[in-house]
């Protein structure tokens, strides 16, 4: 495993800190159908693939976790990465982080979304708790996916336990 750059985590926490407000930036992906049925699909990013697939049942193949899967381990692992920069950055130290999330959605064909996302964080430290608490605190905020899913009415729900405690409940509400 590669060192990891305190410097340049500590660099890119700053820059986005002190962008302007109407500051943009853009990420791609591309898809491709593979087919035969509803998937599979390959997506690239950069120089990584990976396989999106459905169940049979919804005419995929069953070869790879299916787009809501990837949507939502992608929401956790942004929350999850906000948790390590912000640990890196300010030397709290991480024995191990855990996220596990659970998303409900309407099963509807048309008009259908997520109503709440609920988080279970443990974190394993030697740190104070509150300590911990207020990382938990500004890594919600800051995360991208966490702010975009909150500004479309999601609820999002974290439940934080340390050293197998828990520690607090934090709730983002839309509005």
């Amino acid at each position: 495993m590669a060192a990891v750059d305190r410097e340049a985590v500590l660099s890119d926490l700053e820059s986005r800190a002190n962008a302007d407000a109407d500051a943009m930036a853009a990420d791609r992906v591309v898809i491709d159908w593979i087919g035969p049925g509803t998937g599979p699909f390959r997506a690239r990013k950069r120089d990584f693939e990976f396989v999106v697939d459905e169940p049979l049942e919804r005419g995929g193949t069953d070869t790879a976790p299916n787009p809501l899967a990837y949507f939502i381990a992608g929401a956790a692992a942004c929350l999850a990465n906000h948790y390590v920069s912000l640990a890196i950055a300010e030397q709290v130290s991480l024995a191990r982080l855990s996220i596990t999330a659970l998303a409900h959605f309407d099963r509807v064909l048309v008009g259908g979304a997520f109503r709440d996302i609920s988080y279970e964080v443990k974190i394993e430290s030697d740190e104070p708790a509150e300590r911990i608490r207020a990382l938990a605190e500004r890594a919600e905020q800051m995360c991208f996916a966490s702010n975009t899913l909150s500004n479309a009415g999601v609820v999002l729900t974290t439940r934080l336990h340390v050293n197998g405690t828990l520690l607090a409940t934090l709730e983002r509400r839309p509005g």
